[in-house]
């Protein structure tokens, strides 16, 4: 990857919203190019353009990762319920004695637990194991810090 597509992703790690103009007086990088590199990493680097939002302010005060374990794995249908779960911010199939790892923000606890109630009873879970998200110390830094 050439340097000036580096500073590009990483202004844009910090900031997606800029202007070309100020990504440009930023990095060094002529407005024209930087439009024409942002238009190629779209297609290429970039899936999407998102804010990172402060579910607390929402109103949303119960942030959980959880892990669950199938008794059979690969599940379409699990799979299909949870994409299209309106909670359910994250998804990942992962390994380590799991399948899955979903990532889920709820108004409190016992939406939570509804929600574990209601897949539970859909699905034939072997295990599952939840982790409460206290305080978000850092997310989605990666690749924004660094030269311009």
């Amino acid at each position: 990857m050439k340097e000036t597509d580096i500073k590009l992703l990483r202004q844009l790690r910090r900031n997606a919203r800029e202007s070309i103009t100020n990504i440009s007086k930023k990095t060094g990088i002529p407005t024209s190019t930087v439009f024409l590199k942002i238009r190629e990493q779209e297609n290429r680097l970039i899936k999407k353009h998102v804010s990172l939002v402060d579910y607390a302010a929402l109103g949303y005060n119960h942030w959980q990762n959880t892990v669950v374990k199938l008794a059979e794995y690969n599940n379409k249908e699990f799979e299909k319920f949870l994409l299209e779960y309106e909670n359910v911010n994250s998804l990942y199939e992962i390994n380590g004695g799991y399948d899955y790892l979903l990532e889920t923000v709820h108004k409190n606890v016992k939406e939570y637990v509804d929600f574990m109630k209601d897949l539970e009873n859909k699905f034939k879970i072997v295990e599952l194991k939840g982790f409460q998200i206290i305080n978000d110390l850092k997310r989605e830094e990666f690749f924004s810090k660094g030269g311009n």
